[in-house]
């Protein structure tokens, strides 16, 4: 799933999505 949301990060804000990456593993 990390990998889609990298690919969005070109897309879209990457701040979010580094962010939302970040905490995914937590979880």
């Amino acid at each position: 799933n990390a990998k889609v949301i990298k690919t969005d990060i070109n897309s879209s804000n990457g701040v979010i999505h580094v962010i939302d990456t970040v905490i995914l593993p937590k979880n």
